[in-house]
């Protein structure tokens, strides 16, 4: 504000946040936080930084359970991952395989790495056999 009362003008002719229906003055203090679902929690003093070093026993029971559900649903996304993955052997290999692969990387970061690395070696295998073995196959037929 300084700078207006000097005679600067910070306007540029090229600014239509007056004209423009998207502009909200507060537009830059909105900080949302988008597929929550799908990231592990990180730990207490990280959601609470403006808070004691040593969080109340209700933060920590609240953030334990948000571990514990989220390592739940990475295990059952582990499981999903891992049907994909035996199932892409069997039928459409690269389309299920490339899907056991996505959804076995969303299980590794949810926190079931066993299965989702099981899950991405699945699949990235039966896709690989599929697109080096049946142009061989045509090849020799």
């Amino acid at each position: 504000m300084e700078r207006e009362t000097e005679g600067h003008n910070l306007h540029s002719p090229h600014d239509d946040t007056s004209t423009n229906p998207l502009y909200h003055p507060d537009m830059n203090a909105y900080n949302e936080e988008y597929a929550a679902e799908i990231a592990v929690p990180r730990s207490v003093n990280t959601f609470y930084p403006n808070q004691d070093r040593y969080p109340s026993a209700e933060r920590v029971r609240l953030t334990n359970d948000a571990v514990r559900e989220t390592r739940s649903a990475g295990r059952a996304t582990g499981w999903a991952a891992f049907v994909i993955a035996i199932l892409s052997w069997i039928v459409w290999p690269v389309l299920l395989g490339a899907t056991a692969i996505v959804v076995g990387f969303i299980a590794y970061r949810q926190g079931a790495r066993g299965l989702g690395v099981w899950s991405i070696t699945l699949g990235a295998i039966a896709a690989a056999a599929y697109l080096v073995l049946v142009p061989i196959y045509y090849a020799i037929t």
